[in-house]
């Protein structure tokens, strides 16, 4: 694929790909989902990454891009009822698509039965206990970051901040905790290390490690990110 060909992604998705190329077995081909990939630029993107993976994408709606309509690598269909056979694929990923789904424990059982013993799946979601989301935003204007940010505190303060009730709120901690464990083995959440990988080169030591302090890290995080394993 042409390099120019390659679509733009969110931070999240390029940090994914580095902790897959770490653990896929490099000997045979691998393959892989994106659950909820909106577009299709991130299932592209992954395709063009991870050299030798075939990556899939599925989503409710059809609105895909040219590039991802292009490489046939997107389709219809419910995160609740994904189409596909189990033990299907070596790795899943959701980026920030679960808080859209109307029974998330439901779509993470369907993610734990189309992957392979020992397939991996990472999870990004926004954190519901965050004081200020959207900063990250790679492709939204800062108008667009302000007005979201109000959207969600008026929710807030009408008490309707919650995914069900149509707020972009995401998930906390423990909700996470009580979301995966029982499905899945060697949860860890990775929410600290994404947040030194974006960071960086962009803010000094002391920021950061003020920002991810204990106390403060719960509201600081806009998102959570998790790896987990399924049993082998």
């Amino acid at each position: 694929m042409p390099q120019e060909s390659v679509p733009l992604v969110a931070e999240m998705v390029v940090y994914c790909c580095t902790l897959l190329r770490e653990r896929l077995a490099p000997a045979r081909w691998s393959s892989g989902l994106v659950v909820g990939c909106g577009a299709g630029d991130e299932v592209v993107y992954m395709r063009h990454n991870l050299q030798g993976t075939r990556v899939f994408g599925v989503d409710i709606g059809t609105s895909f891009s040219g590039s991802a309509r292009a490489a046939a690598c997107v389709l219809q269909g419910d995160a609740q009822r994904l189409p596909f056979l189990s033990g299907t694929f070596d790795f899943a990923a959701a980026f920030h698509s679960l808080e859209h789904v109307g029974d998330p424990r439901q779509a993470v059982s369907e993610i734990r039965r189309v992957l392979r013993p020992g397939a991996w799946f990472y999870l990004g979601v926004p954190n519901s206990s965050r004081l200020v989301g959207y900063l990250g935003s790679f492709d939204a204007t800062t108008w667009q970051k302000i007005t979201w940010n109000l959207k969600d505190w008026k929710a807030r303060l009408r008490r309707e901040f919650r995914n069900e009730c149509g707020a972009h709120a995401g998930f906390g901690r423990e909700e996470l905790v009580d979301l995966l464990e029982p499905r899945f083995a060697n949860v860890r959440f990775l929410t600290e290390d994404f947040i030194r990988f974006k960071y960086d080169k962009r803010l000094p030591g002391l920021v950061l490690d003020l920002l991810l302090s204990p106390r403060i890290v719960k509201y600081s995080a806009s998102s959570h990110y998790v790896l987990c394993q399924k049993a082998a």
